[in-house]
């Protein structure tokens, strides 16, 4: 699935979707699961719905199937940082606003003509 193009509920959706698979193949019953998550059974059924969960629910959902390491897999580790080549280097410490082309900076005392 192509998540760029789907809406943020489609995702949330499919997300639910394929927790609901894992939890199904461990053979784990769904009050067994939200007790060891520790969430409700309402917040389940708005995550299915594509209401949304929390990143802290999603993780105890994760966990209480033993497969929180699933999340290592969203941000892989890599050893090199560059923006224009892969090259080594270090991590720039802020990300600088991009300034908007055509615009003339002018003090605030200063007023327009």
């Amino acid at each position: 699935m192509d998540y760029n193009v789907m809406t943020d509920e489609a995702v949330i959706r499919d997300l639910a979707e394929k927790v609901e698979k894992l939890r199904i193949i461990h053979r784990i019953k769904e009050s067994e699961m939200e007790e060891a998550a520790g969430i409700s059974r309402k917040t389940l059924y708005n995550f299915r719905q594509g209401r949304g969960l929390s990143t802290k629910n999603l993780i105890r959902l994760l966990r209480a199937m033993g497969e929180a390491d699933r999340l290592q897999g969203m941000f892989p580790e890599t050893d090199s940082y560059s923006p224009l080549d892969g090259e080594g280097g270090d991590l720039p410490k802020r990300v600088r606003a991009k300034q908007k082309s055509g615009r003339n900076f002018q003090r605030s005392d200063e007023t327009c003509v």
